[in-house]
């Protein structure tokens, strides 16, 4: 869903402008209908409903639950690197800036060339998941969670060279663009494994997996506002070299 509305948005925002953005307003009526026509109750559904609900004294016990944070720094960390490209990526590309003259990145890009870019990415990271999320038979899902911050590692090192060196040393740039495939392919496995480490734990608390799956929503929220609010400050200060040191940092 992120991986299609980035690339579709772009195009959106280059045909009809700022209007593409209230196009939202659809997806999320059809998002209801899926929700409220397609998808049947599952068994037990409506005594669950119709049990009490959590409450906040309930919420606040959770979260002096030790366990519950055992995830969430990460959790919140990888969130909010994914927002620091998120909120800029596709603005500080289109735009360009001539403050940072040696970053080859920030030449100003079509339209075009970021969606192919964007296509090329979504293929990569999909083939990413699909690898990843069959591993989990052999690997711990901490392991691939620490392969995959390595991978993010590579690839902001890779994105790096390719920033200075594409038009000085084209070689060398395409070796990078090729670290940053696999560093991308790597990075992909975090999300099935994240989720799957997150499902795990809620185990522990069988009556209140809702709850944790709304506290662990509120932080992905927290960690993507933060990232945000990072990129922009980064992308301010030094371009897109900030954006990718500030995501250095939080992985």
């Amino acid at each position: 869903g992120l991986g299609v509305g980035a690339i579709v948005g772009v195009k959106l925002f280059e045909i009809i402008g700022p209007v593409a953005f209230f196009l939202n307003a659809v997806i999320y009526g059809v998002s209801f209908l899926i929700y409220r026509f397609g998808v049947a109750d599952p068994a037990g559904e409506a005594q669950l409903v119709e049990s009490e609900h959590v409450g906040v004294r309930r919420y606040v016990e959770l979260i002096r639950a030790s366990h519950v944070w055992l995830l969430a720094p990460t959790w919140i960390a990888v969130n909010a690197a994914i927002g620091v490209w998120l909120s800029q990526s596709v603005f500080q590309l289109a735009k360009g800036d001539p403050r940072f003259p040696d970053q080859a990145l920030m030449a100003g890009f079509t339209a075009n060339q970021i969606t192919i870019a964007a296509i090329v990415i979504a293929v990569v990271f999909g083939a990413g998941l699909l690898y990843w999320g069959n591993r989990f038979k052999t690997l711990r899902r901490t392991t691939i969670i620490g392969y995959g911050v390595a991978g993010g590692a590579v690839l902001v090192l890779a994105g790096v060279v390719v920033n200075h060196f594409w038009t000085t040393a084209p070689l060398v740039a395409l070796v990078a663009v090729a670290l940053a495939g696999g560093g991308l392919f790597v990075l992909a496995g975090a999300t099935p494994a994240a989720l799957g480490l997150l499902a795990d734990m809620s185990e522990r608390f069988p009556a209140d997996r809702g709850a944790i799956m709304g506290l662990y929503s509120v932080f992905l929220a927290v960690g993507q506002i933060t990232g945000a609010l990072i990129g922009g400050a980064a992308a301010d200060w030094l371009g897109i070299d900030g954006m990718f040191l500030a995501t250095l940092i939080l992985l």
